[in-house]
């Protein structure tokens, strides 16, 4: 499978030999090969990066990443069209491949033990568990014409990218949907005990099937529920019934086992805190554990993004405006809730730019401040192609004009092409990952392939 004589036009040459599609019986192993300083960076110097055919089919890209020891990195896989793919990726230092995570850096595709109309996993999130292993997170979906049935699903794999038998029921957790709406998980946090919360939505999109809320369920190194947690292990925060939308979109551990959480509440922005039992901290935000701020959007169902910055700073990345003025909106807050005044306008920063990020799937904050937004670009009627978009904000809320075209970084490659994730490396890098789409028509079948980016950092 091959680009065959499909042209791309685009200015950096350099950066496109980063770019592949997954080539059956192409199994040379990649070559070792640093990031370049700026430009889309590839996992080797072998001008290709193939993924296994069944995830470059599956329409397979990265939409989370996550640091593991001596320098690795581990990304979570999903299938960004109509099928679903559940897997993850392993990098190792410096930065290439990982021959020994997996078959070839990447885990097999996972294969649900139950049986269903179209049934199928999708992954949302990564982490790295003790011991070097990685814990992904996501659900099962199922349906006649589209999914309309989910189920949250959890595997743990092993340092050599092999289903943990040690977690759940061979590796995997969970059960098959039974019926219409459901909960998905969008992101995962590991405590070093090997304990977890997982976090997500219930009945996010479907009408007419029960009030939809934010989930919040934590989990023993073993993965078992944590009953001590909330209600059996269970935390909700509900909102009004649809079409409002809810859910929690991620969650960072902060000192203390304290749970830090953000997504959205009846549409507004959701910035909240737990306490390690579960309970509302009341030290946090409005009073009753969280904060909501109004972005006047009632667009269904964008994510959302979170990072905490050296200074214990949060920030939040929510896609808000009119319907025509879609774009990113950044939220900074001070570590006990409050909006950070000193930034953007007043805590927030979303300039209306023809140039500007649509979605925000990724967040990182470097060690001055700066604030880097991954995502899609917006669809313009000059370029109806979304782009694989990087976003850099200074630490005032105001863009970098230094950076990309007045603070944007956009890639266009192949059809359509995203930037799913983004984390801070241990110089203050961040690294976006995401994927491009190739659909050369006639009888090429459509395929994806990863797109890596390392934003550098300057003292």
């Amino acid at each position: 499978m091959g680009f065959g004589e499909m042209m791309i036009r685009w200015r950096h040459v350099l950066a496109l030999a980063a770019l592949a599609v997954a080539i059956a019986g192409m199994g040379a192993p990649p070559t070792e090969a640093a990031w370049p300083a700026d430009g889309l960076a590839a996992a080797s110097n072998t001008q290709a990066v193939p993924l296994p055919p069944e995830a470059a089919a599956r329409l397979a890209g990265i939409v989370d990443l996550a640091a593991g020891p001596d320098g690795t990195v581990f990304g979570a896989l999903k299938g960004l069209g109509s099928a679903g793919y559940f897997g993850a990726v392993g990098f190792g230092a410096p930065n290439h491949l990982n021959p020994q995570f997996g078959g070839g850096g990447y885990t097999a595709a996972l294969s649900l033990p139950w049986e269903g109309i179209n049934l199928e996993a999708q992954a949302e999130a990564v982490a790295v568990v003790p011991g070097g292993g990685v814990l992904v997170a996501g659900y099962s979906q199922g349906g006649i014409r589209r999914p309309t049935s989910f189920s949250p699903l959890l595997a743990r794999y092993t340092a050599s990218g092999a289903l943990d038998p040690a977690f759940g029921a061979g590796g995997l957790l969970g059960s098959r949907p039974e019926s219409n709406g459901g909960i998905v998980y969008h992101d995962v946090a590991v405590r070093p005990d090997g304990a977890f919360v997982a976090v997500g939505g219930r009945n996010e999109r479907l009408r007419g099937i029960g009030s939809p809320a934010g989930v919040v369920d934590a989990y023993r190194p073993d993965g078992s529920r944590d009953t001590s947690f909330g209600r059996g292990g269970r935390v909700l925060l509900e909102g009004r019934p649809n079409p409002n939308y809810t859910s929690l979109w991620a969650v960072e551990l902060l000192p203390g086992n304290k749970i830090l959480l953000a997504g959205y509440l009846d549409h507004r922005m959701l910035l909240a805190r737990l306490l390690p039992n579960g309970r509302p901290d009341r030290g946090f935000g409005d009073g009753d554990g969280k904060v909501t701020v109004d972005l006047h959007s009632r667009v269904c169902c964008p994510p959302a993004a979170l990072a905490v910055g050296p200074d214990g700073r949060i920030v939040v990345a929510a896609r808000g405006g009119s319907l025509r003025k879609q774009r990113v909106f950044l939220a900074r807050f001070r570590p006990g809730g409050r909006l950070d005044r000193g930034f953007g306008n007043r805590g927030i920063a979303a300039p209306f730019l023809p140039w500007r990020l649509f979605d925000g799937h990724g967040l990182a904050v470097q060690p001055d401040g700066s604030i880097v937004s991954v995502g899609r670009s917006v669809r313009t009627k000059r370029n109806r192609r979304s782009a694989f978009a990087v976003f850099r904000n200074r630490a005032d809320g105001s863009r970098d004009r230094s950076f990309g075209k007045e603070g944007l970084k956009s890639v266009r490659v192949g059809r359509e092409s995203l930037a799913g994730a983004a984390l801070r490396l241990a110089d203050g890098s961040v690294l976006a990952g995401g994927s491009a789409l190739f659909a050369p028509g006639g009888n090429t079948a459509s395929s994806t392939s990863l797109l890596l980016d390392q934003i550098p950092f300057t003292p």
